[in-house]
């Protein structure tokens, strides 16, 4: 045989999942070894949905020129934090446009308990604005609202689902670089010049200590960024919740609960109780690196991101779900059975899937080899129980997405809309659970209800401004605490979203992603990855926020420094 004519090297992957983060492994896996003349990559995209998760929930709104495709959660990005994901986006030629969010904080609240069918709820509420913000992520304007006009909330409707309204008194006062702060009384306003004068007061109060906290608050985080703290795992900080950093530094407690935890709560769709036991590292170093950038989304939709990916993809297994694992007799190391009992043969499974997805396959899989090797364990058996101990420290919480038109879930004074609503429900709202409540979280609702305003951001839905009716506007509810009329509803899904912990971040810089020493930030494979063929990858195992930028970034590193180096392959990565 001729010396020069070599047989091509076959390697088989299953790629579990097909969020961004199996979907990116996926793609780099075929187009960074295009250009091997001498190895075969076989590419599996296993997606338990009949479409591809990323885009699975999104809906289409019609509007006067196209369809709008609305992202199902939303997906926004700021520069200086999604490296990454940024460079991905360049190379896929994605058109993204900034987002120029505006922000309002407001409580849901009630004079009397409020015992009723969830549909009905939000008409007998009063929607209190506390804070507006509006301006560049950084330096902007706050409002501070007085109330001149009380309601009383009666077995009346104070408000209709297409529509609402109240009387407020705006005062606005100018800090450094043309930033106040605002906040609303929380009792009943008299019309008396002794409680207008204390409400005066009061705000004042509250901007004096939300502008304080806020620069406190980035003084320290900048130094312990520039210090390389936040990455130091001797340091103190590195085994503090968020929590205990708050009190640790004196960060006013109005502040941390009232402005800064309902906002990451809604940024990580997480409970309040899950972002106080945050590691303080993860959100700090999202804060420092996120100073003076801006926010983008993409502008047609993440759709025309997964068609993209998907392009050079030949086998995406859709409606199809792994059922089990099991080790392979031929050369191949693993056999995969799915729901309808059919097989695959592979050499590598890249989990792109919730770590609790994972744990429940790979503790089956376990089972199933303790079986064959009762005498005695070898290396295989030993590296599943180090990835299901390291599985096992993650934790999920549950969110419900709502996209709808009941803007009765807003503040009930339209000029205190913003683009981006944060609400904090009073205990005295709770709608009657033998009634239809499939569209809230459950009780007790200790977390935001965030609603987005899409027109404000998808300017194609209309062009509604604040004197404009509210029939044609397009609502994103996320976590509602009370239920949207449910003829107004578009569409409703269910998610699950990793909630960081002490012991989560330990595992991601332990067993999946260390640090390497000497360097600023620079990761190495952990020894849970891919000493078994099985690796991990996902924005639950990169180390920060859960969010779009650990996708990318761990499907890059699992593919050129894990599977490329294991089978002496040269994976180039496009981006």
């Amino acid at each position: 045989m001729d010396s020069s004519i070599q047989e091509k090297k076959s390697v088989k992957i299953a790629v579990i999942g097909s969020g961004l983060a199996g979907l990116s492994a996926a793609y780099l896996l075929k187009k960074g070894t295009q250009d091997q003349e001498n190895v075969d990559i076989d590419v599996h995209l296993f997606e338990k949905n009949c479409m591809i998760g990323m885009d699975a929930a999104s809906i289409s709104i019609k509007s006067d020129d196209d369809d709008v495709r609305i992202d199902v959660p939303m997906r926004s990005f700021m520069s200086g934090y999604y490296a990454h994901l940024i460079r991905l986006y360049k190379h896929l030629d994605i058109p993204v446009k900034p987002a120029s969010f505006s922000y309002g904080w407001y409580s849901i609240e009630s004079r009397h308990p409020i015992n009723m069918p969830a549909q009905h709820v939000a008409s007998y509420t009063d929607n209190r604005s506390y804070l507006t913000y509006s301006g560049s992520r950084t330096v902007g304007r706050l409002n501070a609202t007085l109330r001149s006009s009380s309601s009383t909330l009666s077995t009346s409707p104070l408000k209709s689902s297409s529509s609402s309204s109240s009387t407020t008194t705006t005062t606005t006062s100018s800090l450094w670089s043309s930033s106040s702060s605002s906040i609303s009384s929380s009792t009943s306003i008299k019309s008396s010049w002794n409680t207008w004068v204390y409400d005066l007061f009061m705000s004042w109060w509250i901007m004096l200590t939300v502008a304080f906290s806020y620069t406190w608050l980035m003084i320290i985080t900048l130094w312990l960024h520039h210090r390389g703290h936040l990455r130091n795992e001797k340091h103190p900080i590195a085994n503090m919740t968020l929590g205990q950093w708050f009190k640790h530094y004196h960060i006013h407690p109005y502040f941390a609960h009232q402005v800064f935890v309902p906002l990451f709560a809604a940024v990580c769709t997480n409970s309040w109780e899950a972002m106080l036991n945050y590691p303080a590292t993860e959100v700090l170093e999202y804060m420092a690196l996120g100073l003076f950038q801006e926010s983008y989304v993409v502008t047609q939709g993440i759709r025309q991101v997964v068609d993209r990916l998907s392009e050079p993809l030949t086998d995406i297994h859709l409606g199809v779900q792994i059922q089990s694992i099991q080790p392979s007799k031929s050369s191949r190391k693993y056999i995969l059975k799915d729901d309808q009992d059919k097989t695959y043969e592979c050499d590598h499974i890249i989990f792109a899937t919730q770590a609790n997805q994972a744990l429940t396959m790979l503790q089956t899989y376990y089972q199933h080899l303790e079986q064959q090797q009762k005498e005695e364990k070898d290396t295989s058996l030993v590296s599943l129980e180090a990835q299901i101990s390291m599985l096992k420290q993650f934790s999920y919480d549950t969110s419900l997405v709502i996209n709808h038109t009941d803007s009765r879930l807003l503040p009930s004074d339209r000029r205190h809309w913003r683009a981006l609503n944060f609400a904090r429900v009073d205990q005295s709202i709770q709608p009657d659970p033998m009634n239809d409540s499939r569209f809230i979280v459950p009780f007790p609702h200790d977390t935001t209800m965030t609603t987005h305003i899409l027109n404000w951001t998808y300017s194609r839905l209309g062009d509604h401004t604040k004197q404009q009716s509210s029939s044609y506007l397009y609502l994103q509810t996320t976590n509602p605490c009370i239920s949207p009329d449910p003829k107004h509803i578009l569409s409703a899904s269910w998610f699950e979203r990793a909630t960081v912990t002490l012991a989560s971040k330990r595992a991601i810089e332990s067993d999946l992603f260390p640090l390497k020493k000497g360097t600023k930030g620079e990761v190495s494979l952990g020894h849970c990855q891919g000493t078994n063929g099985i690796w991990f990858v996902g924005s639950y195992c990169w180390r920060g926020i859960p969010l779009l930028e650990g996708c990318v970034a761990s499907a890059e590193k699992v593919v050129v420094d894990g599977i490329g180096r294991q089978e002496n392959i040269q994976v180039k990565v496009p981006w």
